[in-house]
Parts: structure tokens; C-alpha cells; sequence
């Protein structure tokens, strides 16, 4: 059954409308690829709560009692939450991998930069993505 933003399961009622968007979303389009209706939620709230976190926005509503509260993160650790993507460097023959805006790693193979990449995002508790030659995501890893 798809969701709508009146239309929702019970459980994302304590989600901030911006993430409870974003988990309907993700739950409807979790059912459009055959998804049950349990399993649709349960990942479209952990990966709306991800989405939240990154950003620092809130998740649930004020003074909700449940377990779900505020994406917490100090303004410095910002940079370092952020995901790590590989990619086909666009200026060069090699590979780089960036966190938001600056580069973390680059090198001539992809197998290198993904290594140099992986060491950081293990060390930071944060994303690794991982993007084809041309730019699509193949492989995303938590390492939170």
C-alpha cells in the first residue's frame, strides 16, 4: 500500500515532517520494487534518519519519549561525517576520492584510492561510496 504525507505507517509519526517525507519516499519506492510493507518501513526510516544525521537536521519531534532523537554533531565535525565518494577523476586519467568538498585520497588506480578511502571512512565512522567509471553508484559502505 503506498503512503502518502497525511497516509503514513504509525511508526514514523515521531519523525520530523522533513524526515518523515523522506522516509515516505523511500518506503514507497521501496514497495515499487517489491518490497513488503514491514521491511519497506524499517529501511526507509533507517536510511531517512541516515539522510537526517548527515545533515545535522533534526530527526524526531521534541519531546517525543522515544529512542529516536536529535542528530547531534558539532559544527567542526561536520566535514567528517560527510561521505566519502570514489570516483573517476574528471581532470586526470586516475581516481580520486573527496569528503564534501576537499579530496581525501587520489592515485592512478582505483583499487588504491578505495583503500586510502575505506582507512578514512573506518577511521571517521562515516560512508564510503563507491561510483563506476561513469559516476554511477556501485557499492555504498557504512562503516558507522
Amino acid at each position: 500500500m503506498p503512503w502518502s504525507y497525511d497516509d503514513y505507517p504509525t511508526s514514523m509519526k515521531n519523525l520530523t515532517a522533513e524526515v518523515r517525507r523522506k522516509a515516505i519516499d523511500i518506503a514507497n519506492a521501496l514497495l515499487d520494487d517489491g518490497y513488503g510493507d514491514g521491511r519497506a518501513i524499517a529501511i526507509a526510516t533507517a536510511q531517512a534518519e541516515k539522510w537526517a544525521k548527515r545533515r545535522g537536521k533534526q530527526i524526531a519531534k521534541k519531546n517525543t519519549g522515544g529512542t529516536t532523537g536529535q542528530a547531534v554533531a558539532a559544527a567542526s565535525d561536520k566535514d567528517d561525517s560527510e561521505p566519502i565518494h570514489v570516483f573517476a577523476d574528471p581532470d586526470d586519467a586516475g581516481w580520486v576520492a573527496t569528503q564534501g568538498n576537499k579530496r581525501v585520497a587520489q592515485g592512478s588506480t582505483k583499487a588504491d584510492v578505495v583503500d586510502k578511502a575505506r582507512a578514512k571512512a573506518k577511521a571517521q565512522k562515516t560512508e564510503l561510496c563507491i561510483h563506476n567509471q561513469q559516476g554511477d553508484l556501485i557499492e555504498a559502505r557504512d562503516y558507522s
